[in-house]
């Protein structure tokens, strides 16, 4: 009885090496913890009753040593004794409450049946969210998680981290090497040392191309004519490009949509060398000599001469494929008409295309000097690598905003590429089972495009397991634009878990989702009647008794929620399982071993790096 209040005041300390953090086959290890039931419930109550509160209060004399310590700091002779009374050691008589903060009766009810809390692996593919407030443990959580997937071996962990949290960063990288597996960093915060990566270069469908460029521009209102022209001309020239053996690449978008010209004359030969006949270059050459450049119409004014005979002279031909048809009807624009309603898209390209970042969105394989590798997701997949991907967010949030969704794009559409053919391309690699594909993404709304709901709706058949982390249920509501598309995202999510949150409404979205529970309730009821007979020497009766009341209430109210300390959730497992866990901290064993520069990490990494040149032939995929 006396271990169960204590409990109620302080959680005991929960720390483990990340070394100590087991690793199985079958479950995943969440923590240390106990399945809620009614039982828990109604010892809350009790505990918040009024008549315990005593249990609960610090002693007079804990509270004045807590008072004394503000006016002493500043103390020379007593601010040593400070020093002691604040010490956080179990043998210290006047301990300070923990760091954590937050209510401990909350796990207090339930610590005596205590166990490690874990999920079946079999449920990983139907995804788990987890949502928690800024320094709740939410990354450690996620260093829990990763530790775990790292080495279990049998998979592709990748970390998508829109900050780039350095600590994260260093962890993987301890972990990768004591497991001996492939790591492989980009980070839009160390370009000169980061991997490389080309978010347009993968696709199923040649679409996708435009998609993820005019995703990122603004479509409400006026903007959304200029947002529909941007997607138009760039997916002329993407379809183009890849006509001509190309990868698209911002870089490329970039220098076409400013001018289509070039790429008109490059496919335009590339066209009539298969289609043409023989003498097609002296007949083009004979449309080039008799344009006067000084009597051309506005329209073709300030045009390059080369492709405005081009275009005359395929008006000869009988017929001509959709690729050159859209870059005659681009050309045909007014340059003026054509700069302006593509004005949106350019300081879009440009961000991504400036200064040294431009090297890692549209890397250049043909320069071998260049010794980072090559981020490609089917061959990071293929060899069962580690990747971690850092945005950078805080510096440049558009640019995080843009390469985020390219990403899930891409992995969308690779989804359906193992679902349909396995991960490899040659057929004795087609009926291999692919190897699961976790999926950490911290700051989640921040990555949603439009293909996210088809990723997380169908990618289980092709073993991804999505571990999303958000501050709030409200982020992917404002980022999706209503409650019904984030409903539709909340009803393919399988795990549930959520920390100290403060927005009602969060928790309002977990709650929800459970039962209500009866809850005894002891009254206790006294009265005196007077007795108006003076016969028998009885003036009054008295009368005591003790009522149970029988209520129905929620399992937890949003208000439990909100007072969590640190470290500690509750999580939903198997669709209806409720579970109060903690969340071991890390130990002061993680923290010596994490490397003191982060620069100097990746510099060392960097080192190790292999150039890799065979790339197979571009096949769209």
């Amino acid at each position: 009885m006396l271990t169960y209040q204590r409990h109620l005041r302080r959680s005991p300390r929960y720390e483990m090496a990340s070394s100590q953090i087991p690793v199985s086959r079958s479950v995943l290890f969440l923590g240390r913890g106990f399945r809620w039931t009614q039982t828990h419930t109604e010892r809350l109550y009790a505990a918040r009753d009024r008549r315990a509160e005593h249990y609960l209060q610090p002693s007079a004399f804990k509270q004045w040593v807590r008072k004394k310590e503000i006016e002493w700091e500043h103390t020379p002779l007593l601010k040593q004794l400070v020093k002691l009374t604040a010490r956080d050691s179990a043998l210290n008589p006047v301990r300070p409450p923990p760091a954590s903060g937050g209510d401990a009766v909350i796990h207090g009810v339930g610590i005596g049946g205590e166990s490690n809390a874990s999920m079946p692996l079999s449920d990983r593919v139907g995804h788990m969210v987890v949502i928690a407030r800024t320094r709740h443990g939410k990354t450690r959580l996620a260093e829990l998680l990763i530790t775990q997937d790292i080495h279990r071996r049998d998979n592709c962990v990748i970390v998508l981290d829109p900050k780039g949290d350095a600590d994260l960063l260093k962890r993987i990288h301890i972990e990768a090497q004591r497991a001996k597996r492939p790591l492989l960093i980009f980070h839009l915060g160390y370009p000169e040392l980061s991997a490389r990566y080309n978010a347009i270069g993968s696709f199923s469908r040649i679409t996708e191309v435009a998609t993820r460029i005019a995703s990122q521009l603004p479509g409400e209102g006026d903007a959304s004519a200029f947002k529909e022209f941007a997607w138009q001309f760039v997916n002329v020239i993407a379809v183009a490009l890849v006509a001509l053996g190309e990868r698209p690449d911002f870089l490329k978008i970039r220098r076409y949509i400013t001018d289509i010209d070039p790429l008109l004359i490059r496919y335009g030969h590339y066209w009539l060398d298969q289609h043409g006949n023989e003498q097609w270059q002296e007949e083009l050459a004979e449309f080039r000599n008799a344009i006067n450049v000084k009597s051309l119409p506005r329209v073709e004014q300030g045009k390059d001469p080369d492709a405005i005979a081009l275009v005359r002279y395929l008006k000869t031909q009988v017929e001509f494929d959709q690729v050159l048809e859209g870059l005659i009807s681009a050309f045909r624009y007014d340059r003026e008409y054509f700069q302006k309603i593509t004005v949106a898209v350019k300081p879009f390209l440009e961000k991504l295309t400036t200064g040294n970042i431009a090297a890692i969105l549209a890397p250049d394989l043909s320069d071998e000097q260049d010794q980072r590798p090559v981020l490609e997701w089917a061959h990071a997949i293929r060899d069962q690598a580690i990747v971690y991907v850092g945005l950078d967010a805080l510096t440049d949030p558009e640019v995080a905003s843009a390469v985020g969704e390219s990403m899930f794009s891409d992995l969308t559409s690779l989804a359906g590429h193992i679902y349909k053919h396995g991960i490899g391309d040659n057929p004795t690699q087609r009926n291999q089972k692919p190897p699961n594909i976790v999926i950490h993404g911290d700051e989640f709304s921040d990555l949603i495009g439009p293909q996210f709901k088809t990723l997380i709706n169908k990618s289980g058949g092709a073993g991804y397991e999505l571990n999303l982390y958000t501050q709030t249920w409200s982020d992917p509501i404002a980022e999706l634009g209503s409650e019904a598309k984030a409903g539709q995202l909340a009803g393919n999510i399988g795990t549930v878990m959520i920390m100290g949150v403060k927005e009602i409404a969060t928790c309002e979205m977990f709650t929800k989702q459970l039962p209500e529970v009866s809850v005894s309730e002891i009254m206790a009821v006294s009265g005196v009647t007077d007795n108006s007979e003076r016969e028998g020497g009885i003036s009054f009766t008295s009368n005591n008794q003790d009522r149970v009341s029988i209520s129905r209430v929620p399992m937890i109210s949003p208000a439990d929620i909100v007072a969590l300390p640190k470290g500690q959730a509750f999580v939903l497992l198997k669709g209806s399982e409720l579970w109060k866990i903690r969340i071991p901290m890390p130990s002061k064993v993680d923290d010596d071993e994490l490397p003191d520069d982060l620069g100097e990490m990746l510099r060392l990494m960097r080192q190790g790096y292999t150039s890799v040149t065979d790339w197979g032939s571009f096949n769209g995929r």
